[in-house]
């Protein structure tokens, strides 16, 4: 089990798609004898939501591995990277991953504002941001990419001033792990899913914390990149996963 979003953020889902994701998660409830977890919050909201349905199931957590993709900048399209500081924020542009504050604080600092890189392909149920992003300049302060290959994608990251991370629930956080094992740092919401994973590798800001995101903002983009360079960051590797998984078995 990855996460039960649906299940908890209902308002954030496609129409029609919680009611199924919760059958599945019923299924799950009732049929399995062991329930592998990717993080021990993603265990506790998913015990949470059982709980109410009868008994649950033995369950474990094993953090994902992270297959991480060699940077290649050759891969990168015309006018990519940017040949000024640049933020970054990766996933599918949909209400959880919160691109609406991204945009609000880009829109408060102006034409002063660094460069934020949106990568992510347009999901659902974000009408008003769409929009926003289709009024933007092309080459504008915000620019959003979708359709690259991993390694390009991965050489951005790379590259960037830090990557952002504002989502109001995730299960794991991937994109994030990826960054800091690329010596990316990372700013991001402060849930307990990123607390675990992350440990003290990112900085953390609360939903109430709009001023402070601005503030990091302006101050990061000031200094150079190297001073915030993140070193010797070691993602969990899948032999610790089916370690964990395989010995109960």
């Amino acid at each position: 089990v990855h996460d039960v979003i649906p299940l908890t953020h209902p308002e954030c889902q496609r129409a029609g798609t919680v009611a199924l994701f919760e059958a599945k998660m019923r299924r799950v409830r009732t049929h399995a004898d062991l329930i592998v977890y990717n993080s021990a919050d993603t265990r506790a909201q998913t015990e949470r939501v059982m709980g109410d349905w009868g008994p649950v199931p033995q369950g474990i957590v094993a953090h994902l591995g992270t297959s991480l993709s060699v940077p290649d900048p050759q891969a990168l399209p015309e006018a990519l990277p940017p040949t000024e500081p640049y933020f970054i924020t990766v996933g599918t542009i949909e209400p959880r991953k919160n691109h609406e504050l991204l945009l609000d604080l880009w829109e408060d600092l102006g034409a002063d504002a660094p460069v934020l890189l949106i990568c992510g392909s347009r999901g659902w149920n974000n009408d008003a941001v769409f929009a926003r992003l289709d009024a933007m300049a092309a080459g504008g302060r915000v620019r959003e990419v979708s359709g690259l290959t991993d390694p390009a994608l991965a050489a951005l990251i790379e590259g960037a001033q830090a990557m952002l991370f504002p989502s109001l629930a995730e299960g794991f956080g991937l994109p994030a792990v990826e960054s800091l094992m690329l010596g990316t740092p990372v700013i991001c919401s402060n849930l307990e899913t990123f607390r675990e994973v992350l440990t003290d590798n990112a900085v953390y800001i609360d939903d109430s914390g709009y001023d402070l995101w601005k503030s990091v903002l302006v101050n990061w983009a000031e200094q150079p990149r190297v001073t915030r360079q993140v070193i010797g960051f070691v993602g969990p590797s899948w032999d610790e996963h089916f370690k964990a998984v395989l010995r109960l078995i």
